[in-house]
């Protein structure tokens, strides 16, 4: 061994050392800070990172040293955990069928579910047939909570991203060609093209929606096995690899971001399967699928394109310091990286000059005044509970960086991801970055969660498997209790199950009726002038041909009275959302009509408000089970 080698080894150890007792420190200025400003909201909702800061490094020095041994279960055991397993999954499909939205129950059986698959994980000697039977299971889990939502309700909208790439297939199938409606779009538009493929040679069996979906969650069944090779990689360990790929389908976002099937989405893939090529050092010939995989990056995705290159780039310097040329990750270079960036502006120039327009624009806007999520100062308790999921994930990283970093059962490599996971946990997570609009707005620093998570699962892994196995029997009980918790907070929550969600916030339903859609687009037709819609249907319009009618439905500044454009205005009221959520729209405190209102006026407004009152004063001019038309 060398002496770099060796001072390697103590640098990372002194960082470890730094990290175990500084880490309580910035929990405790945290909550200092949040006092001293006068926001004690910040400090409700920030208690999901400060917990796992203050309690991280005092469980991890409770552990032992070692690891200590554990008997596996016998043969039968698993035979019957498998059983458990099939049977709820049946249970599940049957509570998807028969109930109008999913249940809580529901819930509780995939949270069944998924501990029987980590008994099986921790439970018993990973041997090559369990391994296999153990993956299947977890992408069965990831198709389970996937199609139980984009297939189940009419259309799945998410966060409104996916009506665009909806719009932009449908488009494609109508036209044949790429057409202005793509925007940006036009230069990458291959997953669109799949899936009107797909579409065509179904011979339109599904609707588009339906085959974005389908090819969505298909596409990430291998999310969890590359995790698992991954880690297997990095660890040498057959259970912490079983955990990172069982991690892949609730870890905080993802669950979401499956769901989703746009082409960020799908792109991010290409990420893990970059790294996985990567930390492979002596297989020379995969040089040219790693140059494959990144202009696939580019060419599918190319936004996805400035991500990996940053996390990458982090990645690199961190070896360039702390790694010696034996332990890097020798195809991971400054050549890959000068080519990569080099090769995503030349496509840019030539393709997608958009592109370099819309970052331009990005850095020299200005972004919106006042604070974008609103919520946070509104209903701090509400978010709070919905920011519990990131709890036990910061947690077990916290506690799988001290692991990797000062334990001398892992290498270099291991120890390089727990650095790397350190620095980029402050990006993935929601704190004060979300707070500043420039970041949020123009930049979309939330979207780095999109990309940085199969570090992070992997590092979460190592955490769990500290704890499991160098911890007494009553410290692993307490890992099952808070694996089941995470579980269900993360499948539950307002993000990923606004259909059914455990506490609601200020959000809406990711999912839109069959009479919605028809109702939007009979009433865009028929409209002479502006249809003025809620949030939800303004961006659903604003992706169709109809989109130079629409605006967002503006009020008063007091709520009492609607602000039109002109009399042949519609007005177009989500009656059905109204009644259980609360309406997206504009407030304009000049109480001045405005043509596209800036996003900062956009507030929700339930159904105690003023103006709808003043409904009764309008013409009816459509009317559906759940959508009305007011003209004035």
């Amino acid at each position: 061994m060398s002496l770099f080698t060796r001072n390697s080894e103590r640098t990372f150890g002194r960082i470890g050392t730094a990290a175990l007792y500084l880490l309580p420190v910035v929990g405790i200025a945290g909550i200092i800070a949040t006092i001293v400003i006068g926001q004690v909201n910040f400090l409700v909702l920030s208690t999901y990172l400060i917990l796992p800061l203050l309690i991280g490094s005092v469980i991890f020095r409770s552990l032992g040293k070692q690891e200590k041994e554990y008997k596996s279960l016998d043969d039968s055991a698993f035979k019957l955990l498998l059983v458990a397993f099939l049977l709820c999954y049946t249970i599940s499909v049957i509570l998807l069928t028969i109930s109008e939205v999913r249940s809580f129950l529901y819930y509780l059986t995939v949270v069944t579910m998924t501990l029987t698959v980590l008994i099986e994980i921790l439970g018993f000697a990973p041997v090559r047939e369990k391994i296999a039977i153990i993956l299947a299971q977890i992408m069965a889990l990831m198709l389970n909570v996937n199609w139980g939502v984009t297939m189940k309700y009419f259309e799945f909208i998410g966060r409104t991203d996916v009506m665009f790439h909806n719009q932009y297939v449908t488009s494609l199938v109508q036209t044949g060609h790429v057409t202005e409606i793509f925007f940006d779009y036009q230069a990458f538009p291959l997953w669109h093209i799949l899936n009107a493929a797909i579409y065509i040679i179904g011979d339109g069996y599904f609707s588009t929606n339906k085959i974005i979906a389908i090819a969505g969650g298909l596409i990430f069944l291998c999310l969890p096995v590359l995790l698992y090779l991954i880690t297997l990689r990095l660890f040498k360990d057959q259970r912490f690899a079983l955990i990172a790929a069982l991690l892949a389908f609730f870890f905080p976002d993802m669950t979401y971001f499956t769901m989703s099937g746009i082409s960020r989405s799908v792109a991010s893939l290409m990420l893990i399967f970059l790294l996985y090529l990567m930390i492979d050092n002596k297989n020379k010939h995969k040089l040219l699928l790693i140059g494959l995989a990144t202009a696939a990056v580019i060419v599918y995705h190319s936004i996805s394109i400035i991500f990996v290159v940053l996390i990458l780039a982090l990645l690199y310097m961190l070896q360039k310091v702390l790694l010696n040329k034996e332990e890097r990750l020798k195809k991971l270079n400054l050549w890959y990286l000068v080519i990569t960036a080099v090769a995503t502006l030349a496509y840019w120039a030539v393709f997608g000059s958009i592109l370099l327009h819309e970052l331009y624009t990005n850095i020299v806007v200005p972004a919106p005044s006042g604070v974008i999520t609103k919520s946070i100062i509104t209903a701090p308790t509400t978010e709070a509970f919905n920011y519990l999921q990131y709890m036990p994930s910061v947690l077990f990283i916290v506690i799988g960086i001290l692991a990797l970093m000062l334990t001398q059962k892992f290498d270099a490599r291991a120890r390089l991801f727990a650095l790397a996971a350190l620095l980029l946990m402050w990006l993935t997570f929601p704190g004060p970055q979300y707070l500043v609009n420039k970041l949020m707005y123009n930049f979309g620093i939330d979207r780095f969660a999109e990309y940085t998570y199969p570090i992070l699962i992997v590092v979460c892994a190592a955490g769990i498997g500290a704890v499991f196995y160098r911890s007494s029997k009553f410290l692993r009980a307490c890992v099952i209790v808070l694996f089941a918790v995470w579980v269900m907070l993360s499948i539950s929550n307002d993000w990923v199950a606004s259909d059914n969600p455990l506490v609601e916030r200020q959000f809406y339903t990711y999912y839109l009726t069959q009479d919605e859609t028809s109702a939007f687009n009979r009433i865009a037709e028929g409209a002479t002038g502006l249809v003025m819609a809620d949030y939800i249907p303004m961006r659903y319009l604003d992706s169709s041909r109809y989109g130079d009618k629409v605006n967002m439905l503006e009020v008063t500044g007091d709520s009492s009275r609607f602000l039109l454009n002109g009399t042949n205005d519609v007005m177009l009221v989500r009656h059905g959302e109204l009644e259980k959520r609360p309406l997206k729209i504009s407030r304009i405190e000049e109480d001045t009509f405005k043509r596209i209102p800036r996003f900062d006026t956009f507030e929700y407004a339930d159904s105690n408000a003023g103006m709808w009152s003043t409904l009764g004063g309008y013409n009816r001019v459509y009317d559906s089970a759940s959508v009305g038309g007011y003209i004035g």
